[in-house]
């Protein structure tokens, strides 16, 4: 039976806690789950043959017929259960672009895009009118994933929609591993993700699918890169700043390989060091238990693969001065994370922070400029939230929420929520 809305959907972002830039290299990276989400309200829309968009967020609202989507080509690569293809079909891709000529900025564009692919794979031409109301309490264009925690939103709702998977049952203290439903939207996701991305690693996809947290190598371009997953790994306290330094990957990334090639050697051990240490993180965050000797191991592995990326070349003045801060004050061990140059920072917090010296923390980060989120690491995958027929919910009043309203009256961690 086709589920019925309105219903809300949610996914996580994503941190790199270990291994950028190393991983460019063939070593392993550890990417994990972190409590900020997107939420996606699926309400009817006011015509059978209307599908709208609307992601406040970014300032994007557009509509579409549903009579006017490309159904004929994408149908005939969809027969029974839809199935991603290796690559984004061209036909499909060329079709959805002649619908979106009027829109006039990349991320536009991007977020659109990968709507429509999505909707004709997973949807039909009989489904009813709907619209799509996308919050995100995620930074957008961070590097904490919160593209892929849209299409992963937006792959959920839709495969939901169209009768693909089961509504999801277990609750948040469950523990979950891999079943059809959760790969099949993970898949599509990475569809939805090389609309915007190319080329897509399929690694921010999985960690907002599935939660908790990957263990990831890029291997030669022969063989494939190897995940290993962390499911269950318990959620842990973690401040997120963002100083809000514009940073470029490419050009951080090309100044690591000008040294690997300048001073090998040195480059290499430095390569080998962040690979011991994730590999260290990795067997720490499997155990069945997590104890205090255990976060306090995670701890000082932060320390030192923030000191072997300043070696690389790519921190910066603001993310020292947000590790000097949180040394100073003693609440925790602080890293940057993703490429580095600005961005953003990471602190594992320790056990007990007094609230008052977290409260001075923020208040001397603010004078700096910086945005902070205290968010917690690890945690849950894609959920659902239904709403019953008896609860009256004004979409506008969605559209209207600050990201911290949306968290405390809708958040994951609120009973109600069930996870694939």
């Amino acid at each position: 039976m086709t589920l019925s809305p309105p219903f809300i959907v949610s996914a996580p972002g994503k941190v790199i806690i270990f291994g950028e830039h190393a991983a460019v290299f063939g070593k392993p990276a550890i990417a994990a789950a972190v409590s900020l989400r997107t939420y996606l309200l699926v309400t009817p829309s006011d015509s059978k043959d209307e599908i709208i968009l609307d992601f406040p967020d970014i300032g994007l609202y557009q509509s579409w017929k549903s009579s006017e989507l490309p159904w004929d080509v994408a149908e005939k690569y969809q027969q029974g259960k839809p199935q991603p293809t290796d690559e984004l079909v061209p036909e499909i891709v060329s079709e959805i672009a002649k619908l979106l000529t009027d829109l006039d900025k990349t991320i536009f564009y991007a977020a659109a895009s990968s709507f429509l692919y999505l909707y004709v794979n997973l949807c039909s031409r009989h489904s009813e009118g709907l619209r799509f109301t996308v919050r995100s309490t995620l930074p957008i264009g961070a590097g904490l994933g919160s593209s892929a925690s849209i299409s992963v939103c937006l792959t959920s709702a839709l495969s939901l929609l169209g009768n693909h998977i089961k509504p999801a049952f277990l609750k948040k203290d469950d523990l979950t591993s891999d079943n059809e439903d959760s790969l099949f939207i993970d898949s599509w996701a990475y569809m939805g993700e090389k609309c915007i991305h190319g080329n897509p690693s399929g690694i921010d996809n999985a960690v907002a699918t599935h939660g908790g947290a990957v263990m990831f190598q890029r291997m030669q371009s022969s063989i494939p890169s190897v995940r290993t997953t962390m499911r269950n790994f318990p959620p842990l306290k973690l401040l997120l700043t963002n100083t809000r330094q514009p940073r470029r990957t490419a050009e951080l990334v090309s100044n690591v390989s000008r040294l690997t090639n300048e001073f090998p050697k040195t480059s290499s051990n430095i390569l080998d060091a962040i690979e011991a240490l994730t590999r260290e993180a990795y067997n720490i965050m499997i155990r069945p238990f997590f104890d205090e000797a255990a976060r306090n191991r995670l701890r000082e592995l932060f320390q030192i693969n923030h000191g072997l990326l300043i070696a690389l070349g790519v921190s910066h003045p603001t993310l020292e001065r947000a590790r000097m801060l949180t040394d100073e004050m003693n609440v925790g061990k602080t890293k940057l994370t993703g490429a580095g140059g600005g961005g953003c920072a990471i602190t594992l917090l320790n056990d007990q922070v007094e609230d008052e010296i977290m409260k001075n923390l923020k208040l001397k980060y603010e004078e700096l400029g910086y945005e902070t989120y205290e968010t917690s690491l690890g945690g849950k995958g894609v959920g659902f939230l239904p709403f019953n027929n008896d609860v009256s919910f004004n979409p506008e009043n969605f559209k209207q929420k600050t990201s911290n309203e949306i968290e405390i009256s809708l958040g994951a961690q609120n009973d109600g929520w069930k996870f694939w």
